[in-house]
């Protein structure tokens, strides 16, 4: 596919940062199954292990539009979608899976059953394998009517979906499009796994989402990351909604039904 300036039907908009040992591959198993309706818009928060030499490469070539930005995952899906043009947006394609060729019956079912929603298309439905995929489908009428994505380096997603479903626009449905995935053996490194664990409980106060569940047992070391979570969320913006505490994304009720 080549990029060209027109309007495209579906603009599949990306964020990365430090892909490069995927990222060929990742935007291959994309470009290879798209055609002129669509446009690639990715934005690459200042990567400086070779990913935006690539990025640049594709861009000159016009197989893709790219916005260099250092940005938080949700400030980077947003910059995405103020850059692109298509009445679809297509996201949460992320730059260190790989993906099926099976997009194009994804915006067929999107269209056929669940148009005009938000559409989060996961792997599966068992509770270990929700977080593997989160790619969504929506209109550029609700993305905008919805206020696009908020800063937040986690549940920026998460945050999306309760907002579309707070409003009666929010549907899933089981659509293995990915792969391969990432497994992040990183997080098993003490260091990285305390920073992950840092930023989603931090996020997770942002929005009134528990940290903990009820029946959980929590270490000590839990405790004293939370305890620095709270302090960090205090010096930024909250988005808390009393919607967010009850809301189950999974929830059957929003599930789209065979």
């Amino acid at each position: 596919m080549t990029y060209t300036n027109h309007h495209s039907k579906y603009s599949i908009c990306i964020t990365c940062r430090n892909e490069a040992g995927t990222i060929e591959h990742s935007l291959s198993s994309i470009l290879d199954q798209i055609d002129d309706r669509f446009e690639v818009v990715i934005v690459d928060s200042h990567s400086d292990d070779g990913t935006h030499d690539t990025l640049m490469t594709l861009a000159k070539a016009g197989a893709i539009k790219l916005v260099t930005e250092r940005c938080s995952r949700g400030e980077g899906r947003q910059i995405a979608f103020e850059n692109s043009s298509g009445d679809y947006i297509v996201a949460h394609m992320d730059m260190d899976d790989t993906f099926k060729p099976s997009l194009i019956s994804l915006l067929e079912l999107y269209h056929q059953r669940c148009e005009g929603n938000l559409l989060l298309a996961i792997f599966n439905a068992k509770k270990q394998l929700r977080g593997v995929q989160n790619i969504i489908v929506s209109t550029r009428e609700l993305m905008a009517s919805l206020g696009g994505w908020r800063d937040l380096q986690r549940f920026e997603d998460w945050d999306l979906w309760s907002r579309a479903a707070k409003i009666g626009k929010y549907c899933w449905a089981e659509f293995p499009l990915l792969d391969t995935w990432n497994r992040h053996p990183e997080r098993k490194n003490f260091r990285q796994n305390l920073k992950f664990r840092y930023l989603r409980y931090r996020d997770s106060l942002r929005l009134g989402i528990r940290i903990f569940s009820e029946d959980e047992e929590v270490g000590v070391s839990q405790r004293v990351v939370a305890l620095m979570a709270r302090l960090g969320a205090s010096f930024h913006h909250n988005y808390e909604d009393e919607f967010n505490k009850n809301f189950k994304p999974y929830n059957k009720a929003y599930q789209l039904q065979p």
